[in-house]
């Protein structure tokens, strides 16, 4: 369904009259994501010639991207044109160990990353249902959408964080945070395990893991959860489980597990998301 925006014309008679036109993405970019493997995965191209898959990882800000230092040979200057669908944008190259643990492990080394600040002064939508990514120049019709305003972390744009509140339920308390909107995290939401404490959780019967967090493996815990509401829409009737972690991380993080419940319209003009449950 292509959405609308309402707007207003005058007739000859002098009375308004509702009228709509259609506001249509400028791109359409086909998006990997299913069950096994719950990330944004895109087709990009480096230099106009190095075609490679993109994780477009909302929690990484920054001009640049991430590469494996395997492939260091195919570049001979520090930045390079990577190309998303019809954009393109010169950006800085951030080499990381191909000896380290990472998401990259998963992914493949043929894989690169890049940030939320790719479309900046743009206005995406993440589609997941039908697995694609609408880029707009316009804000499409936003009225059955829950909107929430967008803190960046830093006060200048590069290197910020988007930040949005968020809370959750976990055996019948209210825990609120700030969460940094990450797809780059394909789980539900990461607590600091400072709630556990403030709010007494039963922890007999947690699960634990381990989870790759800043380049490193971490301990980890999960807690299933009874529901999530981002603004005034909820997630909840399903195998919600909250992870909980000892990194001294200042915010959560707000994965794709609980995105993907959503049409998720990100405003990268203004600094805003809009949130809409999606059909079951």
């Amino acid at each position: 369904m292509i959405p609308l925006f309402p707007f207003f014309v005058m007739c000859q008679n002098s009375n308004k009259k509702e009228e709509t036109i259609q506001v249509l993405p400028t791109d359409t970019i086909p998006m990997q994501y299913n069950n096994s493997r719950p990330l944004p995965i895109l087709d990009g191209i480096v230099n106009d010639s190095v075609h490679l898959k993109v994780l477009f990882d909302t929690g990484t800000a920054g001009n640049h991207f991430f590469i494996s230092d395997s492939l260091k040979n195919f570049f001979v200057n520090d930045s390079a044109c990577v190309q998303i669908g019809k954009f393109k944008k010169q950006m800085d190259i951030e080499y990381y160990r191909s000896n380290q643990i990472s998401i990259f492990d998963i992914l493949g080394k043929n894989t690169i990353l890049v940030g939320w600040e790719f479309f900046e002064n743009r206005i995406i939508e993440f589609d997941f249902k039908n697995q694609r990514i609408l880029v707009y120049d316009k804000l499409p019709n936003v009225a059955e959408y829950s909107k929430i305003k967008i803190t960046l972390s830093n006060k200048s744009i590069e290197n910020s964080a988007l930040l949005i509140p968020a809370q959750v339920v976990l055996q019948g308390k209210t825990m609120k945070d700030t969460f940094n909107i990450d797809t780059g995290f394909n789980s539900y939401m990461i607590l600091n395990t400072k709630h556990i404490k403030e709010q007494g959780i039963d922890t007999a019967n947690v699960r634990y893991g381990k989870a790759t967090v800043q380049g490193g493996r971490r301990p980890i815990f999960f807690i299933p959860a009874d529901t999530i509401k981002i603004g005034e829409v909820y997630v909840a009737n399903q195998n919600i489980r909250i992870t909980f972690t000892d990194y001294k991380a200042r915010v959560g993080l707000l994965g794709t597990k609980t995105l993907e419940n959503f049409s998720v319209i990100l405003d990268l003009m203004n600094y805003d998301i809009y949130l809409k449950k999606n059909d079951n």
